[in-house]
């Protein structure tokens, strides 16, 4: 195993030896900025929607296609254009998806009716999981493996700020210019990054020149991972969790078929004999299966049950990302220096503590209380999230990037997916529905918030322990502890 280490060490020295430190900031940059606008479009678009379903005059259930298409969209592509990237290039795939993306911010303003704001939606999850797919192989190949975390902590450091300024700087365009003016913030976030990676990024390696594009696998792969989310999302509907068991059939089938490919859409044979790269990807999906759901619960406790205003609960639920925003860079740069697996497995215990701090919410409790237990959620998953992707980006070979780099979203988000099945079903359960939340229901409301973020804390003490038993990093300069 160690001469593979070895192997990807020298791989990315070579592909990044071409490039001054100033070309490498420069496309680190141009990247991040691609992957600040996926959370700044997501939050402000979401901040949104009750303008949105007035305007178009759609009801509440229709209008969660508005984040539901992009996240469909995004996951059923995330592996096929991946597998692409190898094949024409990882620059050519990035640009594409930049193109797209602006193309959709131009068109967002002008859209005719709801369901061309929907089509935008899925061309957005298109252009995204170019990005997704491509954006850490390419940092992967310029950085060694002792600068990959620095470079990812910053990339992540981005991807917060832009959950943390999304609702902030939504709230005020759509209260004072409109929910369509949106789109408009996001060209030249687009146009800049596609101009940074394209003019400074010289190179368009292809690392499959030549081999065959395994089409029956990916339509095995989007059936499956289709009916698998599709049945998640809608859980407890009775009929949800026949899609599901569709899903949950397929799936191994497309694992079989995978496996037996000299050429497959994914290299799933990374799970079966990699443990590193295994283990650190489902900690990082019990990670958001763990902790995405806490916003949707304190936005509503904010408002519902401690009764502030939209805009106060907006800028108290920044603690947690700003906190991400703030720490992550710093915790990249540690991990270059200390085993990756002490700082994830840290992070997510922290995380866990938060959550189970959160879990004692009541009608009656401080606002500093709150804020605690958002730092600590906050914190917990800066020190997980760089040091969890330089564990997975840097266990494979160079060919393997853009598998790795898709897995890793994949795992993302699906792991959000199952975090709000959990709570729509412990909703479900205590309460019926988020509309039935009255000063005699708010008891049956705290219940499955408790609920929920109980089960958040198991799941991330679970991801700790495969962060943890995952084993010692294995890269230069690093100690191995173990």
């Amino acid at each position: 195993m160690s001469a593979s280490f070895s192997n990807s060490a020298s791989l990315a020295q070579n592909a990044g030896s071409a490039l001054t430190p100033k070309q490498k900031r420069l496309i680190l940059v141009g990247i991040s900025l691609a992957s600040f606008m996926t959370p700044f479009g997501m939050s402000m678009l979401n901040l949104s929607l009750p303008e949105i379903g007035a305007d178009f005059h759609v009801s509440a259930h229709t209008l969660g296609w508005v984040s539901t298409a992009y996240l469909f969209s995004s996951v059923l592509f995330l592996v096929p254009m991946a597998r692409l990237s190898d094949l024409v290039g990882r620059k050519k795939i990035f640009s594409l998806g930049m193109i797209v993306a602006i193309c959709t911010a131009c068109l967002g303003p002008f859209s005719p009716s709801f369901w061309f704001l929907i089509f935008l939606r899925i061309c957005d999850g298109f252009a995204m999981a170019c990005v997704f797919a491509t954006s850490l192989p390419i940092l992967s190949s310029i950085y060694p493996p002792a600068e990959r975390g620095s470079a990812f902590g910053i990339n992540i450091a981005l991807v917060y700020l832009g959950s943390s300024m999304g609702p902030v700087i939504g709230g005020i365009m759509t209260a004072n210019v409109g929910w369509r003016s949106l789109f408009f913030l996001l060209i030249p976030l687009a146009l800049t990054s596609i101009i940074m990676v394209s003019k400074t990024l010289k190179t368009n390696s292809i690392e499959s020149a030549g081999e065959p594009f395994d089409k029956t696998g990916t339509l095995l792969y989007v059936i499956s991972i289709f009916f698998l989310l599709f049945g998640l999302s809608n859980l407890p509907e009775a009929w949800a969790f026949i899609l599901l068991a569709i899903g949950l059939i397929t799936f191994p089938i497309f694992i079989l078929y995978s496996k037996r490919q000299a050429y497959p859409i994914v290299q799933v044979r990374l799970f079966f004999t990699n443990k590193r790269f295994a283990r650190s990807n489902f900690a990082a999906f019990l990670n958001y299966a763990g902790t995405y759901a806490i916003i949707f619960f304190l936005s509503l406790y904010l408002q519902r049950v401690l009764l502030f205003t939209s805009d106060i609960a907006g800028f108290i639920l920044l603690a947690q990302p700003a906190l991400q925003a703030f720490f992550s860079p710093f915790v990249g740069r540690l991990s270059d220096k200390i085993d990756s697996r002490y700082l994830s497995t840290f992070g997510l215990i922290l995380a866990a503590i938060g959550l189970l701090g959160l879990s004692a919410l009541t009608a009656e409790t401080s606002l500093s209380y709150l804020i605690v237990c958002q730092f600590s959620v906050g914190i917990g998953l800066a020190f997980f999230a760089a040091p969890n992707t330089s564990s997975i980006m840097n266990c494979v070979g160079k060919k393997d990037y853009s598998t790795a780099s898709a897995s890793l979203s994949i795992m993302r988000q699906s792991g959000m997916v199952l975090s709000m099945a959990i709570a729509m079903c412990a909703v479900s359960v205590f309460l019926g529905s988020t509309e039935m939340i009255q000063a005699e229901t708010i008891p049956f409301f705290l219940n499955s918030m408790k609920m929920t973020f109980c089960i958040g804390a198991v799941c991330c003490l679970s991801g700790a322990a495969l962060s943890y038993f995952r084993g010692a990093d294995k890269n230069e300069n690093l100690t191995d502890s173990s």
